[in-house]
């Protein structure tokens, strides 16, 4: 998933807690109530991203974006300087690394002025969600036009908010505008936050079709440390099947890594398919590939698309 979040400055906790290191808020506000900008953290899990919105209006701009290193947590340790939050005894934290810096700032500003009807679109569709799929959203319509919102300090972006912010494509340079709102550089740094956005959408929702286990026969593994959703046919080889469940499987490490170098694949009634005459090379990993053979696979919902099968057949030269 992706999170924006929206920052005065680079301090932001000093040390160890400052930009980009983490996000972190107070757990409760001074009252002792919650705030849903702040619980988002929580929310955060290994991988996603996080867009950074810094600065204060009219001079706040998007300035790049981070990974998460692991699930956002709850801590007794306090950052060196709390600002106006001393008042806190808890806070919630989720760790970054990676940042990459924008080839050049975009202007939250300009993204109020020239996406304007992609932006109030986006919100009023917002508004009609239901339940958990309403996502809390950084900006507000008020008096005729776009702001912050207030406290909106971690918020939830998808695809669409995406496109709403930023365009599906890089605007190019005119004669009129020699120095667009988006750099033809920067506009390639977000498209790989789109691709990013889109595998992890991908990923959370095989894993949910396959609930949560691997599907490999003999596999009992359900932890999802240990899961991931595997392309059938590879991401980059054919982007027709980009997204779609059916070029999928939920495998555990060590079936994905099998998958993916062709020790076994899966035959047209989705049982498992093993060249007998290959060495592994590693005993344990062969014998059960071998006992494996012909057991099929424990199926989803959504059935593993017969073009996505043959390519991996293709591919690993290895066909049932």
């Amino acid at each position: 998933m992706i999170y924006l979040e929206m920052s005065r400055d680079a301090i932001h906790g000093g040390g160890g807690w400052a930009f980009p290191n983490c996000v972190w808020s107070p757990a409760k506000k001074a009252n002792g109530s919650s705030w849903p900008y702040w619980h988002k953290i929580l929310n955060i899990e290994t991988g996603d991203l996080v867009l950074h919105l810094r600065g204060v209006m009219p001079d706040a701009k998007f300035v790049g974006y981070s990974r998460a290193t692991g699930n956002g947590f709850e801590t007794s340790q306090r950052p060196p300087i709390t600002q106006d939050w001393d008042f806190a005894s808890s806070f919630f934290r989720a760790d970054l690394s990676e940042y990459v810096q924008f080839h050049r700032a975009i202007s939250l500003e300009e993204i109020f002025f020239n996406r304007r009807e992609q932006l109030e679109q986006y919100f009023d569709i917002n508004k009609t969600r239901a339940g958990s799929e309403k996502l809390n959203l950084f900006y507000v319509r008020q008096s005729g036009r776009l702001q912050c919102q207030n406290g909106a300090y971690l918020s939830d972006v998808d695809s669409e908010l995406l496109d709403a912010l930023f365009g599906t494509e890089v605007i190019p340079h005119t004669a009129a505008e020699s120095t667009p709102f988006i750099s033809i550089e920067t506009g390639s740094q977000l498209a790989i936050v789109k691709t990013r956005l889109g595998q992890a959408i991908f990923a959370r929702e095989i894993k949910r079709a396959y609930g949560n286990k691997c599907c490999f026969p003999s596999c009992a593994v359900s932890d999802s440390r240990f899961l991931v959703a595997s392309h059938i046919a590879r991401w980059s080889d054919n982007e027709t099947l980009r997204g779609h469940l059916g070029n999928g499987l939920c495998l555990c490490l060590m079936h994905d890594k099998a998958f993916e170098l062709g020790l076994f694949t899966l035959d047209e009634k989705f049982q498992v398919f093993v060249d007998l005459e290959v060495d592994v090379g590693v005993a344990s990993l062969e014998q059960e590939l071998r006992l494996s053979h012909g057991k099929q696979i424990k199926l989803s919902n959504v059935l593993p698309l017969e073009d996505a099968l043959l390519e991996h057949w293709v591919r690993v030269d290895l066909s049932p």
